[in-house]
């Protein structure tokens, strides 16, 4: 197998780019989809769910999800603030079709509700609001009202199960940047140590980094036509499971072209003897990770089942590390471990040269 991988090296290598791009123009965007599909949900028989099947077995004409308007200030709301306020309040039900608002309650029509919707120490307000958002996003919904809702002196918030939901999303988001930056960083500087070269550091890097984007957009198109289970956490799963057990295939793999090597083999007789010995290895390691993970499936907890994306990455990423790290191999050669690449022999271990001199157990119990 790996003799025909070297041969054809260079169209599988044009193969994955061009399979790379196309996928990042065409696949769904992921965020969207953890959006509109990613919500965490309870298994059914809890009592949080047997009461929502309740409210829509009662009320199956209600639609729209509840927004909550807060208006706080430090001291007590004065009169001319709770008017300031009314104006907003107003303001929304006079453009309660272009905010998708299909319904406002507030204390200032209702004045039975003042104890419900004005805290004791008169400092806060709340409105309720029935927010049918269809297909417009929660953030463009939450930003044409919190415009609306500006009141000076006055600081004002939106909340609600919606906007929870997008917050959460939005976190998961700026979280995962965070987590590429770090783990890339951090993977670098392992490499570097490891390999003391200029080039090697970037092999692992390169195959696990276009493995992790082909993978997120199969994914995406899973999620979207098939109903893959997602969650806010799952690109973080893959981006974590992906980079660590992807960058310690490829130290395995590298380790041991670099042995046969620097032993004297040629580049396409070190490759070959590479796979064949701890290419086992992977694949071995692999199965064991793609099982545990794909197994996920059949738990009941959406956050747990959503991991189950990472079987996917598992997948891809074997493939990768199958056709582009013997791509590098086979194109650069002894030059991968630049700039120690005249001197890579494996050397004996001084260590275990002074072991081997010391008397054995037999020996020992023979004296």
């Amino acid at each position: 197998m790996m003799k025909w991988v070297m041969k054809l090296r260079w169209g599988i290598l044009i193969a994955w780019i061009v399979a790379l791009v196309v996928l990042l123009f065409i696949a769904p965007n992921m965020a969207n989809l953890v959006r509109e599909k990613g919500e965490l949900k309870l298994p059914d028989g809890y009592p949080s769910t047997i009461a929502t099947d309740l409210q829509k077995k009662h009320n199956p004409d209600s639609k729209g999800e509840a927004y909550i308007a807060v208006y706080t200030s430090s001291t007590k709301l004065s009169n001319q603030d709770l008017t300031n306020i009314e104006k907003s309040i107003d303001s929304i039900k006079a453009d309660k079709k272009d905010l998708h608002v299909t319904e406002v309650l507030d204390s200032f029509d209702t004045p039975e509700l003042k104890d419900q919707f004005l805290s004791k120490d008169g400092k806060t307000l709340v409105a309720s609001l029935t927010v049918d958002a269809g297909d417009t996003p929660v953030k463009q919904i939450r930003s044409d009202l919190d415009k609306k809702m500006k009141v000076k002196g006055v600081d004002t918030y939106l909340t609600g199960n919606a906007l929870i939901q997008e917050d959460v999303v939005q976190g998961s988001e700026d979280g995962l940047h965070k987590t590429e930056g770090i783990t890339v960083v951090f993977i670098l500087v392992v490499l570097l140590l490891v390999f003391r070269s200029v080039i090697a550091p970037f092999i692992p890097l390169l195959t696990v980094g276009i493995s992790y984007l082909t993978a997120q957009s199969v994914v995406a198109f899973l999620v979207q036509y098939l109903n893959f289970p997602v969650s806010t956490y799952t690109q973080i799963f893959m981006v974590c499971i992906m980079f660590g057990i992807g960058t310690d295939y490829c130290i395995l793999l590298m380790s041991r072209f670099k042995e046969e090597v620097g032993g004297g083999a040629s580049t396409r007789e070190a490759v070959v003897q590479t796979y064949r010995t701890a290419g086992r290895t992977v694949i071995y390691s692999s199965i064991a990770v793609l099982v545990a993970f794909l197994s996920l499936y059949f738990v009941q907890f959406d956050l747990y089942r959503s991991a189950v994306a990472v079987g996917v990455g598992i997948v891809v990423l074997m493939i990768a590390i199958y056709t582009l790290v013997p791509f590098f191999m086979a194109t650069l050669g002894r030059h991968l471990f630049w700039p120690l690449s005249k001197n890579i022999a494996h050397k004996e271990n001084k260590l275990w040269g002074l072991l081997e001199h010391l008397p054995s157990y037999d020996r020992l119990l023979r004296f």
